[in-house]
Order: structure tokens, then sequence, then C-alpha cells
């Protein structure tokens, strides 16, 4: 006898939640037992628990074995069932199948023996089976849609997090209270019995099970402490305090937010707009639906492909309010004379028509002390008799301007214009300053543009191979016989993957056959200068930010000591960018002076 040694394996487990799915320790045993019985030994395991499969994406143990598949330490995955692997459409797993073939790994199934087959029938299984786990899912997707649709409908909350200040409550068939959940700070949830006691504690992640499908579920007025934050919240803001001072305020009172940390603006904004404390249940205000989306009250409108699984906010006609369904934690006038004051502050400082103006420095521009980015805001300054009043754009810091000075405690306010000028000034004098350093920068990419061209193929060569393997096919196909299907297989995997390779070399040469259109490509490589040109000469829009913010790595701003450092993209004063290696500036240089009126003070660039 000839022994032979056992081809190293991995296995992949994944279940999306706890219920009626088969567990990962289930999975394990009756992977590891296939494994024994057809020579394989088990090397690693990759995981993904309560991760729906319908997308690769969010998959981190999935993502991490197709990059480890590359280095070779293993011959095969092996998963309980081809819905373990992937739930998506055929074009996307077998496009991951193809990464793990194309780096010798094998992809087995215990309970499927043609997963791995090679040939027609293995592919036409495959396609089928897969089409088969993705039904499924959509299928599930509308059914869930429905059962929440109807739940909201009978006034029962249809399962999600509790808004801050309510606890849930889960009722029998007739009514009688059996146990109460609260979500806690840390993303765990608490479940009391009837009488109040703790019973358990369960983790982020972990499923609670409902006692069965004729339970419902109501929103109840929670912990006092929190239901007196609520109110104090609606108070501060009926007073006249903005978002981020009553944020601030918390913040300094000690109160932990829903998430377990500082307040934001943001979640201020979003309580003060949420009808459930007025007593409304309020729901698909958004929706992250993969498949279906709720639309006339009913869950049959298929999403867009590209809009899959994408958060997104649905139209007011699409809500489903059932009033006077909870606990109102603060009366209707309290309410609606806080939406009065909400409305006034966007009124006031734009609200969506804000979103037009351009920042030149967006996405560039942080805080070096609390590691915020940088906002643009603007603000008046003062009023006269008879003139408009004043307006002065500035840079602020996110951080000290959603969640007050307990995040970051030195204020800074850095002029726009005075701060856009100093960089706009820094870049021209990097870029611009010498016009035959462009112009033989974009000589160079024009050149070697043209020398890549001149190595295309042989296009004569490459179409007459390509008709020599459609003939081919066709004589294997005409004379097949089954006694050599296994034979024939094999041979028409080569001359596909010939194929394949052909026809990737036709459409280079193709395009590069083409005329070359010299004009068009030094129009394209000037782009990025002229959109700096024209933000120097004062131009805004998104365009020109697109381009100023592709030569800048990013602007950081200390306000506790006041001082900036700018790191310009290497491209940009490079050899290989517009400018001369010997016209960089020296390391002692400083790459941010004192910008006028702003008060900040020179620092040594890292360049």
């Amino acid at each position: 006898m000839i022994a032979t040694r056992p081809i190293p394996a991995v296995t992949y487990l994944r279940r999306s939640t706890d219920r009626q799915e088969q567990s990962l320790g289930d999975q394990r045993n009756e992977i590891h037992r296939f494994a024994r019985e057809h020579g394989y030994r088990i090397i690693g395991e990759y995981c993904d628990d309560a991760i729906s499969g319908t997308s690769a994406k969010g998959r981190r143990g999935f993502q991490r074995m197709i990059e480890d598949a590359k280095r070779g330490d293993f011959k095969a995955v092996i998963v309980w069932n081809s819905d373990r692997f992937s739930r998506g459409d055929v074009t996307e797993t077998e496009h991951y199948r193809y990464l793990l073939r194309s780096a010798g790994v094998t992809v087995l199934s215990v309970t499927e023996d043609y997963l791995h087959r090679d040939g027609i029938d293995g592919d036409i299984l495959r396609a089928v089976k897969q089409f088969q786990n993705r039904q499924f899912s959509i299928s599930l997707s509308q059914n869930t849609l429905r059962g929440q649709v109807s739940s909201v409908l009978a006034a029962s909350d249809p399962g999600r997090i509790t808004p801050y200040g309510y606890d849930r409550e889960v009722v029998g068939p007739d009514g009688t209270m059996l146990y109460r959940v609260r979500f806690l700070e840390g993303g765990e949830r608490a479940v009391f019995d009837r009488h109040g006691a703790l019973q358990a504690t369960y983790a982020k992640g972990q499923t609670l099970r409902k006692p069965g499908k004729e339970c419902t579920a109501r929103l109840v007025l929670g912990e006092p402490k929190r239901v007196d934050t609520v109110r104090d919240i609606f108070t501060m803001c009926i007073d006249g305090v903005g978002f981020k001072g009553i944020a601030d305020e918390l913040n300094r009172r000690g109160i932990i937010s829903p998430k377990g940390r500082l307040w934001a603006f943001t979640t201020i904004k979003a309580m003060l707009e949420n009808p459930v404390y007025r007593g409304d249940l309020v729901w698909n205000r958004r929706t992250e639906s993969k498949f279906y989306r709720v639309h006339e009250g009913r869950a049959d409108a298929m999403r867009p492909r590209e809009e899959s699984g994408r958060v997104e906010r649905t139209a007011e006609d699409d809500w489903i309010v059932i009033e006077d369904a909870v606990p109102a934690i603060v009366d209707r006038e309290t309410w609606d004379r806080a939406r009065v004051k909400v409305l006034e502050r966007a009124k006031a400082k734009g609200g969506r028509g804000k979103q037009t103006n351009r920042w030149l420095l967006s996405g560039v521009l942080r805080c070096g002390d609390c590691g915020h980015g940088y906002w643009g805001e603007r603000k008046r300054k003062g009023r006269r008799a008879g003139r408009r009043p004043v307006e002065m754009g500035y840079y602020i810091c996110s951080g000290r301007r959603g969640r007050g000075k307990t995040v970051c405690p030195h204020p800074a306010h850095v002029r726009a214009p005075d701060l856009e000028a100093w960089v706009l000034g820094k870049l021209q004098h990097l870029v611009l300053a010498d016009g035959e350093c462009v112009h033989a920068a974009v000589d160079r990419l024009v050149a070697m543009t043209r020398s890549c061209r001149d190595e295309h193929g042989d296009l004569e060569r490459i179409e007459t191979e390509l008709a020599e393997i459609d003939a081919t096919v066709s004589a294997l196909l005409s004379g097949l016989d089954p006694a050599n299907l296994t034979l024939v297989n094999d041979r028409l995997t080569q001359l596909r993957r010939r194929k394949e390779q052909l026809q990737r070399e036709l459409r280079a040469a193709n395009a590069a056959s083409r005329p070359f259109d010299e004009a068009a490509l030094r129009r394209w490589a000037t782009e990025r200068i002229s959109g700096l040109a024209e933000a120097i000469e004062g131009r805004r829009n998104e365009r020109v930010r697109r381009v100023l913010t592709s030569y800048i790595d990013e602007i950081v701003i200390w306000p506790s000591t006041k001082t900036g450092l700018l790191r310009v993209n290497a491209f940009a004063v490079g050899p290989a960018g517009f400018q001369n290696d010997t016209d960089r500036p020296a390391r002692d240089r400083s790459c941010v002076d004192e910008v006028a009126g702003t008060g900040f003070e020179p620092v040594t660039s890292g360049l």
C-alpha cells in the first residue's frame, strides 16, 4: 500500500441568525467528519456569524479566506452547504470561486457532491443551485418585510433598537406582559421579568427569541432618568439652546449618550425630529432592504440592483404612522414648539441650501488636538443700518462644533478666505511657477503613451488563432461521446482559457490601433493645472475642489498651540510631477507660514 499525505484544507462557517439554521458547532462537526473520510487535513477555520450571505461585503472571515488562499497554504475550502459559501447571485459567487480556483483551491460541500465537479453537469448544477439559494433570500426578504408591515399596522413594534427613553415589552396572546427588554449604552440588552427583576443580559449580536409568533411587542416608558433627559432636551430646545449647546450641557452633566459615547449634535437633532416622543409609532422613515421596499403600504416593489442594501431616506408618503400607539414623553404642543425651533434654525442657517457652498479644503483639513475634521461655516459679522449683513466663512473643528468643548477644549475659527488664499499661493508657487516644467511633464506623458501603443500585438495573428479555436470547439462538440466526456471537458477548458487570453489581447490591440489623438491627451493632462488656475482666480465648484485636494494630502491645525502643517502630494513637487527636483523646498523650510488674520505660526513641513 502507498500512503498519501492528507490534503491541507480550511473550513468556512456562516449563519445569518441562530434561528432555523444549522448551528456553527453542527457545521464544524460535519465538516471535520467529511475531511477525515475524504483524506483532508483541517489546518484553519474562517467564520462569519450573524452575517447575511447575500453579498460578500461585510463578511470579514470570507474576505480574509480569499486573501489567504493566494499564499497557497491550503488546497480546499470545505463548507457544510453551498448556501453557507454564498447566497449572492451567480455572477458574484462564480467570481469568488474563480479567485480560489486561480490560487489552486477547490470549494467542497458536505451535502452536495457536485459542487467541485468539472464539466457541463457540474457547471449547470452549480448555477441552478446558486439561483435557488438566491431566490430563497429574495422570498425571505419579501415575507419578512410583509410581516413587519403587518406588525406596525397592528400597533406592534416590529423590532429594532428602541428610541432613547423607551423599553420594549413582549406581550403574550392574552395581553399579559412576559418580559421587558432595555438597550444599554454599550449595545447590550438587559431582560427584566414582569416584576422588574433582571433575568439576563445579552451581548451585542446575540439574538433574543420571542416566545412565539402570536406574541407582540410594544414600546413603554423606560428608565426614569432617561425619560427626564428627553424632556430636558425638548425644554432646552424651546428655550433657544442649539443642538451643540444641548449636547455640550448633557456632556457636562456626565450623562451617557444612547451609544455609550459623548453626545453629538446629530443625535440631538434626530431625537427632536422623531415623532415617537409625541406618542406616534412611525416606521419606514428609511430603508436598507436588499431586495424589496415598502410602497403604498405594501412590500412588493423591488429595489434597483445598484441600491441594494444602501441606507436611504424614504419619501414621507411611504411612512407608516400609527398615532397615539406609544406612551408620549412630551405632549404634542411641546413637540410642535420644538419642531418650530428646529425649522427656524434650519432656515437661519440656510438648511439644505448650504450644501451648494463649496469649501475648497473640505476633506483634507483636520484638527490635530482631537482628530476630527474641520467644517466650513458662515457667520454674520454685525449689521449696519441700510446695509446688508456682512458674512464671513470660517473653518471650525467639527469635534468642538458637534460635541462641545469636552472633546476639543481649545476654540479655533480659521478665516476661510485667508487660509484658502495661503494654500493656493503655496500651490501656485510649487506647481505653476515654472511654465516650462509644466510643458515638459506633459511632453513626457505623451511620449510614454506613444511608446506603449507601439508594443501592441499582431491583429491578424490573434484573429486567426481565435478562428482556429472556434473551429476546434465545434468539432469537439459535434462528435461528443459520453465515454470521452472527461477528456473533452479538459480540452474545452484549455481552449476556453486560451480564447479568453486572446480576446484580451485583441481588445488591447484594437484600442492601440485607433488613431492617436495627441491633442486630447494633452488636454486631459493639463486639466488638473487648469483647475488649480481656476481656484486661484476665485472660481468655486466641485470640480475645482477635487482638483485642489488632489494636490494636498492633508492640512493639520493644532488649536492648542496655534500651529498648522500642510502636506503636499509628492506628485505635485516630485521629479515625476510638474516641478523640477531642484526646485523642491528645502527640508528646513516652513510649509505653513503665518496666515494673516488667523494667528497660526509656521511649522516645518515633513516633505
